[in-house]
């Protein structure tokens, strides 16, 4: 079967690597990777098949191939490599790397390429949210906000930014970011569902098999089963389970899904701005969300400062970025769920809350251009692959005798 080659498919890929110096030249195919990989048995030649697509230009297979989606980086393949190639690292440029070719825009690939791209669209993004919610400003309400934990202050931060025109913002933003994200999800689909094996043949894709592979690769995510048993396999660690890098992976998700949670009940259910009590049953929801998450990405930031472990020791921009923004924003709405219960206003609380919105905007208008984007893709291919996966329904004997 003839296949189109990219020759300098490598040179791309590398540049979306730590500071552009990823080299897995030196790969010989030798198949350690394979050997070692807790998640080889899933599918055969993981990692090592992907590393050989790169090799040979095979641009259009890599796309297409659910292997650069299941890497959870733990690092044994880096560390057993007899030519020190670094298969983690290529994992994570390749995946990047995809990203960047889903998107439509072509943001993405050059904010993974150049760190200074990812700061200007940054500051583009939040100086256009900043002038926008600032549009339709009201008034600084310096009065008391009346007792301690009433959370009247929330409707003086909504008279200072109305909360119609913060709803009217967020309905566009996810208009946008959906719109960015179809794009991505049906051309990772196209390129799956094109995808022929050896033999020139499609899978089926049997119908009957969609829900169950969308609900596997769902609940999966949730509850890290695959990330879980890639620790499990690898060297034991003497570290406690609330540090283990799928514990902490996973406060971080937990902790922005409860707040999500929270944020879209309040959106559809509560009237803008209307104080209620701490106890509030959603306002603890993202509150419990913000520190769990807050806990995870501590420990992740302060683990890459380090650098002294697998995967933590070469960080690209990317990663930094992601996780700065994420812990600003969850930093930031903690500061806010505080403000809001204050007795009396301040600058720093409507500073503080313009702050957050605005970051938490730029956060989800980035999530198709960033590292958030992981979410979405590596769920989706664990689904296609599933789904692949599933049997072709039989024909019935009446039907093979009639045909």
């Amino acid at each position: 079967m003839a296949h189109a080659i990219d020759v300098a498919l490598m040179d791309k890929i590398k540049k979306h690597g730590p500071g552009g110096t990823l080299d897995v030249s030196a790969c010989f195919n030798c198949g350690n990777c394979t050997a070692v990989c807790p998640l080889a048995e899933d599918s055969s030649g993981f990692p090592r098949r992907v590393i050989r697509m790169a090799q040979v230009g095979m641009e259009k297979e890599l796309l297409a191939d659910e292997d650069i989606w299941r890497c959870y980086a733990c690092g044994e393949c880096t560390q057993t490599c007899p030519r020190e190639a670094d298969p983690m690292q290529f994992m994570a440029a390749a995946r990047s790397y995809a990203i960047s070719r889903y998107d439509a825009t072509g943001l993405a690939g050059m904010m993974y390429r150049s760190a200074a791209v990812n700061v200007l669209v940054f500051l583009l993004f939040s100086a256009f949210f900043v002038l926008l919610l600032l549009s339709h400003k009201g008034g600084l309400e310096m009065g008391s906000n009346g007792a301690i934990f009433s959370g009247i202050g929330s409707s003086r931060l909504f008279q200072f930014i109305p909360g119609e025109w913060v709803h009217s913002i967020g309905v566009a933003l996810f208009v946008v970011i959906g719109a960015s994200l179809a794009f991505g999800v049906f051309s990772m689909i196209y390129r799956v569902m094109s995808k022929k094996n050896q033999a020139g043949e499609r899978p089926a894709f049997p119908f009957a098999a969609l829900l169950p592979s969308i609900w596997s690769a769902v609940t999966d995510a949730l509850n890290h089963r695959r990330f879980r048993n890639c620790e499990q396999t690898t060297e034991p660690t003497n570290e406690p389970v609330y540090r283990r890098a799928w514990f902490v992976h996973g406060t971080i998700m937990w902790g922005f899904l409860a707040m999500l949670i929270a944020t879209t009940v309040d959106f559809l259910f509560k009237p803008i701005g209307s104080p209620v009590p701490p106890w509030y049953s959603m306002r603890l929801l993202g509150l419990l969300g913000g520190l769990a998450c807050l806990y995870g990405l501590t420990i992740a930031i302060s683990r890459r400062i380090r650098a002294k472990e697998t995967p933590y020791d070469k960080s690209s921009f990317s990663d930094w970025f992601f996780l700065m923004l994420l812990a600003a924003t969850v930093l930031t709405g903690l500061l806010t769920e505080i403000v809001v219960y204050m007795p009396h206003p301040s600058i720093f609380g409507y500073a503080t809350f313009l702050t957050h919105i605005v970051l938490a905007m730029d956060l989800l208008i980035m999530m198709p251009l960033t590292k958030f984007a992981h979410v979405v893709y590596r769920t989706l291919a664990l689904a296609l692959h599933q789904w692949a996966l599933a049997p072709a329904p039989q024909k019935s004997t009446a039907a093979v005798s009639n045909a």
